[in-house]
């Protein structure tokens, strides 16, 4: 009887893969939302405060112009967001997290919905992982464009993956659109989004298209995708001279860049090379006004420091980064994890990740390091699974094995040596649509012989066939 029980749920589920992935998420999101005490939960990193004083600044009616039109070094879209929730709430932080719990499930039925690209197993395992997701789970409740960001996203990679497969000129539409309402949120992406207007092209004519539709697509990405940016990017080139998208662009590279790569290079302290980058580009700078020409710069100082530096250094703190990234953890980011006494990791002595590691685990051990090594483990199977489900996607579907890497390769690639879970996020949906892919192979193969005439849920003959199918590729 248990068993008749969990196979029908386990099928009705299995019925609506989308409304499960959405419904366990919002779930487990409330629940860890209830469990947060004080305000400072939703504050656990240093970026969040300031988005909290633009939104409240935004919120003003006398303010909201100034604000809006002098913000050059975030992209409007997460701030006005926070505005809206302080406009109608007052000074209520957990009023945002409840909305990101939301958004976050939003993305977690998306994920699903990718997966169900592969196959309907994939796409339920796929979003039960996402739902369960402590990467996820952990970033939604935190005032950072990180939630909103990565829905978005997520709708990009959706569409684009539909549009690989089957390309039509509205899926053109709505992978733009939400690789711009990405980039209104975090401009990360921008170079992604240039780089995917000739791909639309290309991947029109490979599907047999007419040279002039092609283009029609790859014109309409890129007008959906420049559409939300449309008034920064007017504003940038009116009041700053300057087709840039932010202004942050010579911070990141002088005073992150430069001093971790400095860092592997002959071991100088991260912080020694931070303060003196800082000097030395308050001095080069001086009074410019324009944020843009001091973002220029700034990153003029950065290159001039990295030519200077050997190309192994480089090498390895781009490899090192990768590996953090991929592998940290993300129980670490808990506001209740980082409260308890830690060193920083950025001022540990050691030229090195092993050496730095080594030092920061070892020389004063407590409950954080504990947690850490813990996290370590945890993360293990899912970079294994992670793994083998790439393989298994190259070898079914070679093209979208490539465009998956390539989303991965490029985040890797521009966050560097900046190593934290946060920067894992974007990557999260295909690493856990890869990591589904291997779960459902197993799943598959451990149903009863009779059952596998029939798909996981009942939805007639079509399903089934498709399902079928995307079985036996993946067998």
């Amino acid at each position: 009887m248990a068993s008749s029980t969990s196979s029908g749920v386990w099928a009705r589920a299995a019925d609506h893969p989308l409304a499960t992935a959405f419904v366990l998420a919002l779930c487990v999101r409330l629940i860890n939302l209830a469990l947060l005490t004080g305000r400072d939960a939703f504050f656990a990193e240093q970026d969040a405060f300031a988005y909290w004083a633009l939104g409240a600044a935004l919120a003003k009616p006398d303010a909201f112009w100034p604000t809006l039109s002098s913000l050059t070094d975030r992209m409007p879209l997460y701030p006005l967001l926070l505005a809206g929730v302080q406009h109608v709430f007052g000074d209520v932080p957990r009023a945002v997290a409840l909305i990101q719990a939301v958004i976050d499930g939003g993305t977690c039925a998306l994920i699903a919905a990718l997966g169900a690209l592969i196959s309907p197993l994939t796409g339920l395992i796929a979003g039960v992982l996402a739902a369960l997701s402590v990467t996820l789970v952990v970033f939604s409740t935190q005032i950072l464009t990180d939630s909103l960001f990565v829905f978005f996203f997520t709708l990009m990679l959706l569409a684009g993956a539909r549009f690989l497969l089957r390309p039509t000129m509205g899926l053109a539409v709505w992978a733009g659109l939400g690789g711009g309402l990405a980039l209104a949120t975090r401009p990360s992406v921008a170079m992604l989004l240039a780089a995917a207007v000739p791909l639309v092209f290309v991947i029109a004519l490979v599907r047999r298209w007419r040279v002039g539709p092609a283009l029609a697509a790859a014109l309409l990405f890129a007008i959906a995708a420049a559409a939300p940016i449309a008034p920064v990017l007017v504003r940038n080139a009116i009041r700053y001279d300057s087709l840039s998208v932010t202004s942050q662009t010579g911070d990141y590279l002088a005073l992150w860049i430069v001093p971790l790569v400095t860092e592997r290079a002959d071991g100088t302290p991260y912080q020694t090379t931070f303060d003196r980058m800082d000097a030395r580009y308050r001095r080069e700078a001086g009074a410019e006004p324009n944020p843009f020409r001091r973002s220029a710069i700034a990153s003029g100082l950065a290159w001039q420091e990295m030519a200077r530096l050997p190309r192994s250094a480089l090498a390895k703190a781009w490899l090192e980064g990768a590996v953090v990234n991929l592998a940290a953890p993300a129980l670490l980011a808990d506001p209740r994890v980082r409260a308890l006494p830690k060193p920083s990791f950025y001022n540990t002595p050691g030229a090195g990740l092993w050496q730095k590691a080594r030092a920061y685990l070892f020389e004063d051990p407590g409950r954080y390091q504990l947690l850490l090594v813990l996290g370590l483990i945890a993360m293990l199977p899912f970079l294994a699974l992670e793994a083998i489900g790439f393989v298994m996607l190259a070898r079914t579907t070679p093209w979208a094995a490539v465009f998956a890497g390539g989303v991965l390769a490029y985040f890797l690639l521009l966050s560097g040596p900046v190593a934290t879970p946060k920067y894992r996020l974007p990557m999260e949906p295909v690493l856990i649509v890869l990591a589904a892919i291997p779960l459902a192979w197993v799943v598959q193969r451990r149903r009863p012989i009779g059952a596998a005439n029939r798909p996981i849920g009942r939805r007639g003959a079509k399903q089934r066939d498709r399902y079928l199918m995307r079985s036996r590729m993946l067998t």
